[in-house]
C-alpha cells in the first residue's frame, strides 16, 4: 500500500534500513521533531527497542505487513502507545511505516463503548427481533441483535418481502387480515400500534409461532423511519421468548451464532452480492492451553476471544463460532482494504492482550485467514475454502498473524480440484530468502561433509516450521545430528521404526503422518513413544546403503499442532534426505578405505 493512500491523520513515512526517516507526510515530521536525524529507535521506550527490532527483522522475512505495539516519547515527559505498521518498500531498500496513536482514543472509546454496550445488551436480553422501514424508498430491514452484532433476517424492498411471506405461506391464513393491516400500518407509519398474528417468519418456515409486533415512527433529520420490535410469544405463559436466538442459531457458551447460524447467514450474504469479507480465525496452540491450564480456563479463553471479536467487529459485520476454538466473521463493506486491516489488527492485538497475568510470556494469540466476495469468488463455499487455506498459511508462517488472500502474492488456489494442496502458494509459504539460505547450507554439506549437518538441520526446521529434526545412521542407528542439539542427549530405540508393520506405512522410503493419534490402536508401542515426546505430526525418510538396505533414517517432528505437510514441503524434505544419504555413504566409504 502506497503511503499516499494513507489518511493524513496518521504519521506515515519511509525509513531506511537504519530506521532513519527519509520521507513522509506532515504528521510524520511533526512526530519525529528534533529527532529527525536520529533513528526511530531513539524515540522508543528502552524496554520496547528489542520489540521494534524484531518487527523490522520479521518485515525483512515476509511480504505482508508487520504490526507491533510500541511506546514512543510524547514530548510531555511520558510515553504514548502506538500501533506500528511496517512493510517493505516497493521501490527502494527500506520500509514504509504507519503510526497510529492508541492512547489518544482509549478514554473516549471506553466511555462511548460502555454506553453503546449497555444499550445493545438491553436489546439482546429482550430476545426480540427489530425492524426498520424507510418510507422514502420503501426499504425494509428485519434483524436481531446479538450484543455488538446486527444479524440480518431480511434486507429488501418492503413489498417484495410482503409478497415473499404471503407466497411462501409464512402467515397463518386465519391471521392474514391482521398481517395485511400490519403491513399497511408500517407503510403509513402514522401512529404507534401493536399487532398479534401467527406464522413461521422468524424460524425459516418451520413450526408456527405467535408474534407480537409493535411499530412506531420517528424523524431523523428530515427523514422519516418506521421502527418496530418483533417478539415471539410463549403459547402457555403469554410472555415473550428468545426462541429465534436460541437452539438452532446460538452458541450457548459464547452467545454468538453457532456453526449453522453463521454458515446460513454467510451464504445468504454472499448470494446477495454483498461487498463482504469471509474471515476464519483460530486460537493458536489452544490444545496446549487446555493441557496446561485445564478445560475451565480453556472455556474462559474461548469466551474472551468471542467477546473481543464481537467488540471489534461491532455492527460492521456478524461473527459466529464454527466449532471448538475456530470462529468465522462476515465483515461488511470491505472494498477499502485499510478498513479491513484495521478490523483484523484490532482482533489480533486484543486477543494477544488477554490473560497476561495467567499466561505470562506464553501469550494467547490467534491466526486469521481472509477471502473477499466479488474479488476472490462470488460463491460462498469457495470463499470459505480460500479463507480456510489462508488461515492454514497464517499458521504455517508462524501464527499470531492474518493473511488476506491475494493470488498475485500467494499464488492461485485450485479450490475446485479434489486434490487440494498448498503447492501453488510457493512464494508465501517458503520465501525466496529462506530457500536460498537452505540451498547454500545443503551445498556446504555436499562440499564439506557431515560436519555441516547441524546448520542444515536448523535451516530445515526453519523452512518446514517444525519442532525437531534428527538423523540416525549406522549399524547401531546412532543419532549423528539433531536440531535442537539437546535431542542428542536423549536415547531412542531407533530400530522400532523399522519394524515390518511400520515399514508398510512408507511409500518410496517416505512417510507422512499428520496426526499420530491414528497409531494409537494399530501400533500402541510406537504411539506411546510419540505421545511421551509430545509429537503431533511427523515426516520420516529412510536412508540406505549401497546394497539398498536400510542404514538409517531422518525424522521431522512437529510438537505444537496436528498438521499435514503440503507437497512442496515433502519434496524439499525428500531432496535433502537424498543428498544427506549420498554424503553419509561417501564418508563411510572413505572411512573404510582408510582403515
Amino acid at each position: 500500500m502506497s503511503i499516499k493512500n494513507i489518511e493524513a491523520i496518521y504519521p506515515v513515512g519511509r525509513l531506511d534500513k537504519g530506521l532513519l526517516v527519509v520521507g513522509g507526510n506532515k504528521r510524520m515530521y511533526e512526530f519525529v521533531g528534533e529527532y529527525i536525524y536520529s533513528p526511530l529507535y531513539k524515540l522508543v521506550l528502552e524496554k520496547d527497542v528489542d520489540r521494534l527490532k524484531n518487527a523490522v527483522s520479521l518485515c525483512d522475512l515476509q511480504p505482508e505487513d508487520v504490526e507491533e505495539c510500541v511506546h514512543f516519547i510524547n514530548g510531555r515527559g511520558g510515553y504514548d502507545t502506538y500501533l506500528v505498521i511496517l512493510r517493505r518498500a516497493g521501490n527502494f531498500d527500506g520500509y514504509e511505516i504507519e503510526l497510529q496513536n492508541v492512547s489518544e482514543n482509549i478514554g473516549q472509546i471506553e466511555k462511548i463503548s460502555s454506553r453503546l454496550g449497555m444499550l445493545r445488551d438491553y436489546l439482546t436480553v429482550s430476545g426480540s427481533a427489530l425492524f426498520s422501514y424507510r418510507p422514502a424508498d420503501g426499504w425494509f430491514k428485519l434483524f436481531w441483535m446479538d450484543y455488538e452484532q446486527e444479524v440480518e433476517i431480511c434486507d429488501m424492498p418492503f413489498e417484495q418481502w410482503r409478497e415473499q411471506i404471503v407466497g411462501n405461506k409464512q402467515v397463518s391464513e386465519k391471521d392474514r387480515e391482521v398481517f395485511d393491516s400490519f403491513c399497511e400500518a408500517v407503510k403509513s407509519g402514522n401512529q404507534e400500534q401493536v399487532y398479534i398474528f401467527r406464522g413461521n417468519i422468524l424460524n425459516g418456515g418451520k413450526s408456527e409461532e405467535t408474534y407480537r409486533v409493535k411499530i412506531q415512527s420517528r424523524m431523523y433529520g428530515c427523514q422519516k423511519r418506521v421502527l418496530g420490535v418483533w417478539s415471539v410469544i410463549r403459547k402457555r405463559a403469554g410472555n415473550t421468548t428468545d426462541v429465534y436466538t436460541e437452539g438452532n442459531h446460538l452458541d450457548s457458551m459464547t452467545k454468538m451464532l453457532n456453526r449453522k447460524g453463521i454458515m446460513e447467514y454467510a451464504e445468504a450474504k454472499v448470494a446477495k452480492g454483498a461487498d463482504a469479507a469471509v474471515i476464519m480465525l483460530d486460537i493458536d496452540n489452544f490444545k496446549n492451553v487446555n493441557d496446561t491450564f485445564g478445560h475451565p480456563f480453556g472455556d474462559a479463553v474461548i469466551t474472551a476471544v468471542a467477546d473481543v471479536i464481537k467488540k471489534v467487529v461491532g455492527n460492521s459485520g456478524v461473527a459466529g463460532r464454527v466449532g471448538g476454538d475456530e470462529f468465522m466473521v462476515i465483515l461488511n463493506n470491505c472494498g477499502d482494504e485499510l478498513t479491513l486491516r484495521n478490523h483484523l489488527r484490532g482482533i489480533k492485538m486484543n486477543v494477544a492482550a488477554l490473560f497476561p497475568d495467567k499466561v505470562g510470556n506464553n501469550r494467547i494469540t490467534c491466526s486469521i485467514g481472509v477471502s473477499r466476495n466479488n474479488v476472490d469468488s462470488d460463491n460462498f463455499k469457495e470463499l470459505y475454502r480460500i479463507a480456510d487455506k489462508a488461515l492454514y498459511l497464517a499458521k504455517e508462517k508462524g501464527k499470531n498473524r492474518y493473511i488476506i488472500y491475494k493470488p498475485e502474492l500467494h499464488g492461485v488456489l485450485r479450490i475446485s480440484e479434489a486434490n487440494e494442496d498448498l503447492t501453488d502458494i510457493k512464494e508465501a509459504f517458503y520465501s525466496e530468502r529462506d530457500l536460498n539460505t537452505f540451498n547454500r547450507s545443503l551445498a556446504d554439506l555436499v562440499l564439506q561433509g557431515s560436519g555441516e549437518l547441524p546448520e542444515v538441520l536448523e535451516q530445515m526446521a526453519h523452512v518446514l516450521t517444525v519442532s525437531r529434526v534428527q538423523v540416525f545412521w549406522g549399524e547401531e542407528r546412532q543419532s549423528v545430528a539433531a536440531w535442537p542439539l539437546t535431542l542428542m542427549e536423549n536415547p531412542c530405540d531407533a530400530f522400532c521404526y523399522e519394524k515390518e508393520e511400520y515399514r508398510e506405512l512408507f511409500q518410496n522410503d517416505m512417510l507422512q503422518i499428520g496426526n499420530v493419534n491414528k497409531l494409537e490402536y494399530i501400533m500402541p508401542e510406537i504411539y506411546g513413544m510419540y505421545r511421551e515426546n509430545k509429537v503431533c505430526s511427523i515426516l520420516q525418510h529412510y536412508l540406505r546403503d549401497g546394497k539398498g538396505e536400510i542404514r538409517g533414517f531422518v525424522t521431522v517432528e512437529e510438537c505444537s499442532q496436528i498438521r499435514d505437510f503440503p507437497k512442496l514441503a515433502m519434496q524439499i524434505f525428500e531432496s535433502m534426505c537424498k543428498v544427506l544419504n549420498a554424503v553419509l555413504l561417501r564418508e563411510e566409504a572413505n572411512a573404510n578405505k582408510s582403515s
